[in-house]
């Protein structure tokens, strides 16, 4: 084979390689593109099941007999009341940085979580609201669990995921990453019995400004998906403008290759 042909199939090839890599990306950016889409529309669901929950007549928190068989995509932001005693043991502060949007107190703090004892029985751990970080350690300055039997109004919550790179709780401190009850008893209070598999978020602070009520922070839902999908379609239709664009740019340099070989 001579040295013309040799180098104009290594041009070939180089070509084919490089067409089917930017094939390989259009395709992968379609797919997550797709997949975006896909998420919006379950975004959109949620969104709207939260409102109607939301918006629902409140019913009384489920007793104990029913915690097992409890849905989360069923129970999520349901509005219900609760009759019990905050319990003095056993309270967690989440650690949280809200938005500066329209509460009052924002940035790092945490989300000051209670255990609350049920008339009927079992325990459920109630987000009382939000404090700012320079309030509540070492020394809280925001209100206490007010003592006594309690009507408490809220909104119930599924757990908050544990991840692989959630931080493990601050025991001394009694500080955690993220609300999830079951998490709460097994690591940081294993005293606790009975407890429940979800949290209520209070729709009012109980006695003063603080904790700041946890309602409309909570509610904020971040709904990109439509815009990452956008991203995506853009980077796929992008891949063939530039395979057009850079087989364009090469071909001339290969007729030249070739002709200069040939009056060799």
């Amino acid at each position: 084979m001579s040295d013309a042909k040799k180098d104009l199939r290594q041009t070939g090839l180089g070509k084919a390689f490089f067409v089917g890599f930017l094939l390989v990306c259009m395709i992968l950016f379609l797919a997550l593109g797709f997949w975006q889409m896909d998420r919006l529309q379950w975004k959109e669901q949620l969104i709207a099941s939260a409102n109607e929950r939301l918006n629902a007549e409140r019913s009384e928190v489920p007793d104990q007999s029913q915690w097992a068989t409890l849905d989360p995509d069923r129970f999520d932001f349901q509005k219900v009341s609760l009759t019990g005693e905050f319990l003095e043991c056993c309270e967690a502060r989440v650690f949280i940085s809200l938005p500066k949007k329209r509460d009052r107190y924002s940035g790092p703090g945490y989300w000051i979580v209670t255990p609350f004892q049920l008339e009927e029985g079992g325990v459920v751990y109630v987000n009382r609201g939000f404090a700012p970080q320079e309030m509540t350690l070492p020394d809280a300055e925001y209100a206490q669990a007010p003592k006594g039997k309690q009507e408490l109004q809220g909104y119930m919550r599924r757990p908050e995921r544990v991840g692989s790179a959630t931080l493990e709780p601050d025991l001394a401190k009694q500080v955690d990453w993220v609300i999830n009850p079951a998490r709460l008893q097994d690591v940081m209070f294993p005293e606790l019995e009975n407890v429940a598999p979800f949290y209520v978020n209070l729709s009012s602070p109980v006695a003063s400004d603080l904790p700041q009520a946890a309602s409309d922070a909570a509610l904020d839902f971040s709904n990109r998906h439509l815009e990452y999908a956008f991203t995506w379609f853009g980077l796929a239709a992008l891949m063939p403008i530039l395979a057009i664009f850079w087989l364009i740019r090469t071909r001339r340099p290969r007729q030249e290759l070739a002709k200069s070989k040939s009056e060799e």
